[in-house]
This record gives C-alpha cells, sequence and structure tokens, in this order.
C-alpha cells in the first residue's frame, strides 16, 4: 500500500504548521540533542495541563543495570481496569514522562484505564538495544503489579506514538517469540517500521514537525552501525509477526511515517494479525498526542485509542 498524492492538510493541521512556520524555527535535527530534548520539554510545558487525576505515582522498574522510572495515571478508583503501558515518541532521543504528563492525564481520564508511562532510556548515550530492553522490562513488571493499581493483567494493552510505537511493537514481538503473550491488544501511532534514511516521498516531508531530515538524524543517534538496520528489533517491518495480539494502527497521511506505517500495518495483517487501520489522511505526525486546544481533531484520535482500549 502507498499513499496517493496530493495529500490536503486538515484546516485545523495547517493554522497550526502556519503558526509554527512564522516564527522561523529550527528543525528537531538543526537544534541537536540537547536543543531538541529542551525544545520538546518547553513546549510540553507552555501546553494546556491534563486534568487533575485521583492517582500520579511516579515509581521505577528495577533492572540489572539501570532503573527504569514510570508514571502511574488513574483518574479514579478502579477494580479490574485496563492497564495502558505507553511508550512516547521522540525519534528514541527526545521526550520524557513529564513531557507526556497531560496526554497521559487525558489517556487515563477518557479511556477508564490505569495509564502507565515509561521513561525508557534515550540514544544517543543509550543506543539500540537499550529502549527495547526497557520496554520489555516496563511491560513484564507491570503485569505483575497491575491488580496492585486495581488493574486486570488479562487486560494488558500497549501504547507507542512515533518511535515509541517501534519500541512497543519490538518488545511485544520479544515477548511473544519468547511464549509470553502478556499484551492483549497493541495500539501504534504512526510508528516507525524500518530503518531507512532515504526520502519519504511525502510531500510534507519538509515541514514540521517532522522532516525527512529529522528522522534520519534520529536514526543516525539510535542505530550508530549501519550494518544493524536490518535487524528485525530495529525494523519491524522484516520481522516475522506471526502470533502477534490484535493491531489498532493510527496513521497521518501528512506524515512521512505514512507509507511505512501502512505497509507495517499490512504486513501484520498478511501475518494473520487483526488489524484495526485508521488514516487520517489530512493530519500531519504527532496528531494524536497534542491537546484539543491545539489541534481539535485530536480529540477525536483520543476517543477512537480510548474505545480501542476499553474494547480490547
Amino acid at each position: 500500500m502507498r499513499l496517493a498524492t496530493p495529500v490536503v492538510r486538515d484546516p485545523d493541521a495547517e493554522a497550526l504548521v502556519a503558526q509554527i512556520r512564522a516564527t522561523g524555527q529550527p528543525s528537531l535535527c538543526e537544534r541537536g540533542v540537547d536543543g531538541a530534548r529542551a525544545y520538546l520539554e518547553e513546549r510540553a510545558a507552555a501546553a494546556p495541563p491534563g486534568p487533575r487525576l485521583e492517582l500520579a505515582h511516579d515509581d521505577a522498574v528495577p533492572g540489572a543495570d539501570r532503573s527504569v522510572p514510570v508514571r502511574i495515571y488513574r483518574a479514579r478508583p478502579l477494580t479490574a481496569a485496563p492497564v495502558v503501558v505507553y511508550f512516547h515518541g521522540g525519534g528514541w532521543v527526545i521526550g520524557s514522562v513529564d513531557a507526556s504528563d497531560a496526554f497521559c492525564r487525558r489517556l487515563a481520564e477518557a479511556a477508564d484505564a490505569i495509564v502507565v508511562s515509561v521513561g525508557y532510556a534515550l540514544a544517543p548515550e543509550h543506543p539500540f538495544p537499550d529502549a527495547i530492553e526497557d520496554a520489555v522490562a516496563a511491560i513484564e513488571w507491570c503485569a505483575g503489579r497491575a491488580s496492585t493499581w486495581g488493574g486486570d493483567p488479562a487486560h494488558l494493552l500497549v501504547l507507542g506514538d512515533s518511535a515509541g510505537g517501534n519500541i512497543a511493537t519490538v518488545a511485544v514481538r520479544r515477548l511473544v517469540a519468547g511464549g509470553r503473550h502478556l499484551v492483549c491488544r497493541q495500539i501504534l501511532a504512526y510508528p516507525g517500521a524500518k530503518a531507512d534514511r532515504g526520502a519519504s516521498g511525502n510531500p510534507f516531508a519538509s515541514e514540521w514537525p517532522l522532516t525527512d531530515a529529522d528522522r534520519a538524524w534520529f536514526l543516525d543517534q539510535y542505530v550508530t552501525d549501519e550494518g544493524m538496520r536490518s535487524e528485525p528489533d530495529v525494523a519491524p517491518l522484516l520481522a516475522d509477526v506471526s502470533g502477534m495480539p490484535p493491531t489498532t494502527v493510527l496513521l497521518g497521511g501528512c506524515d512521512p511515517l505514512a507509507d511505512e506505517g501502512l505497509a507495517y500495518a499490512e504486513h501484520l495483517w498478511t501475518a494473520g494479525v487483526s488489524v484495526d487501520l485508521h488514516l487520517y489522511a489530512g493530519q500531519f505526525h504527532g496528531f494524536l498526542t497534542l491537546d484539543d486546544t491545539i489541534l481539535p481533531r485530536s480529540r477525536e484520535a483520543l476517543g477512537l485509542v480510548a474505545n480501542a482500549i476499553r474494547n480490547a
């Protein structure tokens, strides 16, 4: 499958891109690692906060070499609730539990679920496969502790957007390959599915929020050895995905990752995996996690994800 052109952005997406363009913002790769991280944290701090919840508790997943910070969210006291293990986007390089706080609060309230946001190790300090190992450990830890939060360990889901979608699906595949079917559904928003620094062909691949140059730069930070870029744990489009859990995929048509997201959805489907594919043809990369006061259609996407969680 491949998206046809021309693609037209939705009015809310077009207005936001025009607003950013008018400020003359440099791209993420032009900012460098520290600058890109600071930019994301500043944007998150300036955005509307999420709703007040009954529980927002910091904890850590113990590991052999390092602990993995997590934040657990619950809108109200729950019994046998879905548990969502969330992996944020950011090209394996940027993003944090703090930057994802408002989105996780909105998700916990909308889905009436327990959300566990995972602060996996970031590149370049922690290149591949450190983030994957953190993700596997976090999923296993959540499966073992779900009931202590009022969750149902049989109703455990993973959610990842962008690089977080890549990390989430690779971690789930590792568990499945080891005979550990802990996850009942994976929800992947515009996941990275291949390790290719070439041009995406998307007509919006030179504009905020994600450019082809950004994609190549992020990959260079995450996988420094080009010989490893054909590894299935780097590029899940190359993996054997038979036996994976039912999958919900959200894509934006104005996103450089759209074509590989479509290809991954087809790859899962042809392997016999149940796939629900939702294409927001006029949306750009990152639309799910933005507040609806900034991007109104994100409310619809959040509702779709909440329904997938409740009905998993």
